[in-house]
């Protein structure tokens, strides 16, 4: 089955056009070529205030986010700059500001952003002194001779390496 391609809705100023032309005595077709508007949505428009007397967007179903635009649009910067932020740490920014959120409600904000997992690390990366600190060591090491790595200076006395057969690993002597 296709999908029906979503349409925006009219303007309130478009819809109180309609509902103009429509109080002159101009029929729904005619309404519907001079605007360039469909005749079943200016029927439904015409209909709607005759219900309600209004052609304002009545209040939808469902529950209000407590989240609003400016405060996600503030959490996703939030854990784009600092990705290690935890939802309660999330959650005690927003409470500070006024807004009282679970943090479940934030995960769930920040799922829908695709933005998942919000456990930071167990450890960090290498920082640039882990990462020249790793090369020093490898180039100390880098041109010592073969009985250097036989003898077991490396590891400790009493520790050999033994590459022969199938087993492979540390051996204690």
């Amino acid at each position: 089955m296709e999908k029906r391609k979503k349409t925006k809705e009219l303007s309130e100023d478009l819809r109180s056009i309609i509902v103009r032309k429509h109080g002159q005595s101009q029929g729904y077709k005619s309404i519907s070529k001079d605007l360039n508007v469909p005749v079943s949505t200016v029927r439904s428009v015409i209909n709607k205030f005759k219900a309600h007397g209004t052609v304002a967007n009545l209040p939808r179903c469902g529950r209000k986010r407590k989240i609003n635009e400016r405060f996600q649009r503030k959490i996703v910067r939030m854990v784009d700059k600092e990705p290690r932020l935890t939802s309660k740490q999330l959650q005690a920014v927003l409470q500070s500001e006024g807004t009282t959120v679970s943090t479940r409600t934030i995960r769930r904000l920040l799922n829908e952003k695709g933005l998942y997992g919000r456990i930071p690390r167990k450890t960090p990366l290498l920082t640039q002194r882990h990462k020249k600190a790793r090369l020093e060591f490898a180039k100390t090491y880098l041109r010592k001779q073969k009985t250097f790595w036989k003898n077991g200076n490396v590891l400790g006395k009493g520790i050999n390496i033994e590459f022969t057969g199938k087993k492979r690993g540390l051996q204690r002597k």
